[in-house]
Order: C-alpha cells, then structure tokens, then sequence
C-alpha cells in the first residue's frame, strides 16, 4: 500500500488550500491511499467543528476528525500534534509502505508518519505543477486581482503627478507633504475597501532608494525625480494576487530617465514576444537581457550600482501566492500554456534613480495574453 499527503494550515499553506479549495485556520491533512489493485480512497482529516463545513465543500471520499484515527495512546491536546497522529494512525492501519508528499509537509507530520516505520518519499513536483497551469476560474480571479491592482495604480500614480511641487522640490498633496509612506498608507486604505489586503505593503521609491530594486522607500518625494509604484494586493475572496510596477514622474524626467524608461519598455516588449507555452524561462530572460544591452544597459546580478543595471530575473509565476514557481530567469523551466507570469524588467542606479515596469500575461500557444491595460508612461497627469 501507498499514498500521498499534504498537511498543514490551509488558510498558510497555499499548496494545500489549493487541493482541497477549503480555508481553514486549523491543521488539516489531505491524503490518497493506494491499494494493491490500484483502488484509491482520498481522506480529508481536520477539527471536528470544521467536519460539517468540509464534508458540503472538498471532494474526497471521506472528511474525518482526527479521533476517527485515535491511537492506543490517545490523542494530543495540541491540535498540529493530534492531526499528525491521526495521519500516522490511519496509515499505520490501511498497512501504508511508504508516502510520497510535497515541499511543504510540515517536519510534525514526518516525524509521527516515520515512528511508525513509514517510508516518506519527495515528489518536487507534487503541489506545484497543478499551481502552474491556471484553471478558466483561477484566470478570472487573476484578472479580477489584476484590474483592482491597476485601479490603485492609477490613483497612486496621477496622485504624484498632480501634486504641487515647493521651493524646495518636495511634493505636497491636499496642503500636506506626499511621502512613500504616506502614499503607501492611501494605497492601503484603497485597496482595503474595495476587499484586498496589503500585508505585503507596497513599493513607493526614489532617489536614491530604487537604486534597490526591493527598497520600500521613504521620505519626500520630489519633482523631476523617477518614482517606482509596485502594488501587489491579495483579494481577500479567492486569495489570488494581483501585481502590477509603474514608474512616474512629477515634472520633467531627466535625458537619462527617459533612456533608461525607453530600454525597460522595450525589454518588457521583447520579453513578452518570447513568452508563449513550449518556451524556456531562459529565453524569455535573455531577451530580457539582450534588448537592454541594446541600450547600453547591463545585466548584473544582486549589484546595487552608481550605472543602470538590471539586479534581477525577468519575472515569476503568480497566482494563489505573489511569487509562485517558476521564475523567469536562468534555469527556469519550460513554460506551459495556462501559466500566468509578471514579466517586469528594470534599471536601476543610485544616480539616477530607478525604472521598472511590469504587466501580468498569461501564456498561450501563441501570443500571450496581457492582463494589464494602464498606459507604460512616465507622465501620469
């Protein structure tokens, strides 16, 4: 006998949540035992309070509470624990061999499984490839993120843009200095009424912050200098994320600025050419690189740098987390049609400021198709 699992939180562990379409706060485990006449049963193992909720909405053959599989010592007063005892108990009765489970079994669920002389097997693929390709529901949801996304976007961005600049080149929004953090705190505050969370926060940068491709940003922002708005909410409905980079300017962007915006856009446009189901995530990042370099622009990987230069990879799988399997960069993978990717080239340098600009698409046989409709721009008036 055989079987598969994964355990964990569903409302922590996406993997999970994933199979089973069930939120819960509390340890659960999903588990397909296999037969010797390849016969399987799928088990759904949670609190007993959440049992009737359970049974109305996961498809497996049976939804139990842990004391369905007491063993001979009892049950934990811990839940994790007493969830992990039930998993090894009902294994250890249906005369399980071995498991196999994925990348995010919790060590609490192994450590129970090999008391009893279970063998625990790895599949890197397993709860990942699922994730990848996106079902026309998932794609609904990815659109729905994507479009409230853009929304704050556009408020963030014509925020900056329409704001009066003082003697000083500090900005002022409705009488009061508009900081990255005030604007991140408008950010939030948007996407929170119409049901998305930012507990991720959000990246308004400029000089000299967005020399750090990942530096939140703080302080004034000031006219004439490149700011960079990266906004990834998670709808708090179906869990799936939105994101979306746009970089404005207050006033006259300098001659470097407008190159270095030039560049990235093009990147972003070759890059997405590239992208489409039987490619490789490194052919997409070359692209990526070599229309840069076009441009007199660098690759040059993890380096914070006085010259533009892109630090990264050219983007990364998205869906029920922000940043899922598989990347586009080096060693990648090959893309699938159904995936959902950013793509989302950038400079940066300590001098000038940075620039990134990144839409989401979906891959196709052919041309993908891109969830964004905001204008790549640097004026947002």
């Amino acid at each position: 006998m055989k079987a598969r699992l994964m355990a964990g939180i569903p409302a922590e562990n996406s993997a999970l949540f994933h199979r089973v379409r069930f939120n819960v706060g509390d340890p659960a485990a999903w588990l397909e035992i296999v037969d010797d006449q390849n016969r399987s049963t799928r088990w759904f193992i949670l609190r007993d309070i959440e049992v009737d909720r359970a049974r109305a909405a996961v498809k497996v053959d049976r939804v139990v509470a842990p004391a369905e599989f007491t063993p001979a010592g009892g049950l934990s007063g811990d839940r994790a624990t007493a969830t992990a005892q039930a998993v090894a108990e009902c294994l250890r009765i249906h005369h399980v061999q071995s498991v196999t489970t994925d990348r995010t079994l919790p060590y609490i669920f192994a450590w129970h499984i090999q008391q009893q002389g279970i063998s625990l097997e790895y599949s890197p693929e397993m709860g990942v490839l699922e994730r990848r390709v996106k079902d026309a529901q998932e794609l609904q949801w990815l659109q729905h993120a994507q479009q409230v996304t853009e929304e704050t976007m556009l408020m963030a961005c014509q925020t900056i843009a329409r704001s009066r600049a003082d003697s000083n080149g500090c900005l002022h929004h409705d009488g009061q200095p508009l900081t990255s953090e005030r604007l991140r705190r408008m950010i939030s505050i948007f996407l929170m009424e119409r049901g998305f969370s930012n507990h991720h926060d959000s990246i308004v940068a400029t000089t000299p912050h967005s020399a750090d491709c990942h530096q939140r940003g703080s302080g004034p922002l000031k006219t004439g200098q490149a700011v960079i708005v990266d906004i990834f909410p998670q709808d708090l409905a179906t869990r799936y994320w939105g994101d979306c980079t746009r970089t404005v300017v207050h006033g006259q962007p300098s001659p470097e600025l407008l190159s270095m915006h030039r560049a990235v856009v093009a990147a972003k446009q070759a890059a997405s050419q590239v992208l489409r189901a039987g490619a490789t995530a490194d052919s997409v990042h070359a692209a990526t690189i070599n229309t840069l370099a076009q441009f007199g622009y660098a690759f040059a990987r993890g380096q914070i740098s006085d010259n533009p230069v892109l630090p990264h990879g050219t983007g990364h799988g998205v869906g029920l987390e922000v940043h899922e399997p598989i990347l586009l960069d080096e060693k990648g993978g090959t893309l699938l049609a159904g995936e959902v990717f950013t793509v989302e080239p950038g400079l940066y340098s300590r001098l000038h400021g940075g620039v990134r600009v990144e839409d989401m698409l979906v891959v196709q046989n052919g041309p993908p198709t891109n969830l964004n409709r905001l204008h790549e721009g640097l004026n947002w008036e």
